[in-house]
């Protein structure tokens, strides 16, 4: 086994923005493309209304996977 794949985390089976801005910020990404990546997702899964804000804090387990696929997995992460 590889010494470094021992040291990563589990990633997380589902997480809220500000744990996924966390995740994020730490793998160098700002806040703002953060909530615009994951606020455009969340528009896209529940049929939101492009015209108004995207406001929901808890994120679904897909939606979730959509965003590790989009911008790949963060620092110290493994699926």
């Amino acid at each position: 086994m590889n010494t470094q794949e021992i040291e990563l985390q589990q990633l997380p089976f589902s997480v809220n923005k500000k744990k996924l801005t966390a995740l994020y910020v730490a793998s160098g990404m700002t806040e703002r493309q953060i909530r615009d990546g994951i606020n455009t997702i969340i528009a896209d899964n529940r049929k939101l209304p492009s015209d108004k804000p995207v406001n929901v804090q808890n994120i679904w387990n897909c939606e979730f996977m959509e965003f590790v696929e989009t911008y790949g997995l963060p620092k110290g992460y493994k699926k």
